[in-house]
């Protein structure tokens, strides 16, 4: 159920909030409606995209819906994260944003929770993760009352590390792992160095697998197509920049094999359905 949340006029103010394309901010709003009252909801894009954008008729709707969310997160004013196996989206400093006078019981953990449910040992403490540096001498928000946004710019994420947590897994995953090596090596035979395969790169191409659904065939696919593109080569250099621009790649590559397929005297291009398209496209 929508919440009726409030927005300060520092909003349209903020530099951080003004580095994020229109519709991102339009969806960062929509969020604030759309998380518990700890500042947490679950994190398909289906479900975002229904509580915010119900009446964008759009055919590209659930696409910018993902970029929106990826690029929210590269801004660091929301965190991508998993408990329990569900994917979940935490509006960052998010007592910051709102001050909840009767706050309903949290249906789901916050990022610092389940850092501190994981016994994570890493240079920040949990109470870091949630915080920005001009408060990390100040009592950590989750000991401290609700308070508005202070004098602070709303929308302001944290300035640490936002990477989400690991899995809960002993061992990387091999279809993660061979996904994360195949994009360092195309990058290193591009020129460029060859990248360090950090925890966000394969927290990254996790949810590519299990929340977007694409299968690793069709992930390296995407690379080795965006990499013989002179356009997307030099932009496709991370899993998360490869999870956001995923459905723009496979729809060009589309495009080019329709333009590609001969045509006899009496045939012509047809459209792909929409189920077909999985088991057509291998880019």
């Amino acid at each position: 159920m929508a919440r009726i949340r409030s927005i300060k006029p520092e909003f349209f103010t903020s530099l951080t909030i003004a580095e994020q394309p229109l519709s991102a901010r339009l969806t960062f709003i929509g969020l604030w409606t759309y998380v518990d009252d700890n500042g947490v909801g679950q994190a398909d894009p289906r479900l975002i995209r229904a509580a915010i954008w119900p009446l964008e008729e759009a055919p590209d709707i659930l696409q910018r819906t993902r970029e929106d969310l990826q690029s929210l997160q590269e801004g660091r004013l929301i965190t991508l994260y998993e408990a329990s196996g569900r994917p979940l989206v935490y509006v960052n400093s998010w007592t910051e944003h709102q001050k909840v006078s009767h706050p309903r019981k949290p249906r789901f953990p916050t990022p610092c929770e389940v850092r501190q449910a994981s016994d994570l040992h890493t240079s920040d403490s949990p109470e870091d993760y949630r915080r920005t540096p001009e408060t990390l001498q100040s009592p950590p928000e989750d000991d401290a009352p609700e308070q508005g946004a202070g004098s602070r710019e709303q929308g302001k994420g944290i300035e640490g590390n936002p990477e989400p947590p690991a899995s809960d897994e002993t061992s990387p995953r091999l279809d993660v792992e061979r996904v994360c090596q195949h994009l360092a090596a195309v990058i290193e035979k591009g020129g460029g160095k060859k990248p360090r395969i950090t925890k966000t790169w394969r927290n990254d191409i996790r949810l590519l697998l299990d929340v977007d659904g694409v299968t690793p065939d069709q992930a390296i696919a995407a690379i080795d197509w965006a990499h013989a593109d002179d356009f997307w080569q030099a932009h496709i250099l991370s899993p998360g920049k490869l999870r956001a621009k995923y459905e723009t790649l496979r729809r060009q590559a589309l495009v080019q094999q329709r333009k590609n397929r001969p045509a006899g005297p009496t045939t012509a291009p047809r459209e792909i359905p929409e189920e077909e398209i999985p088991d057509a496209l291998k880019f």
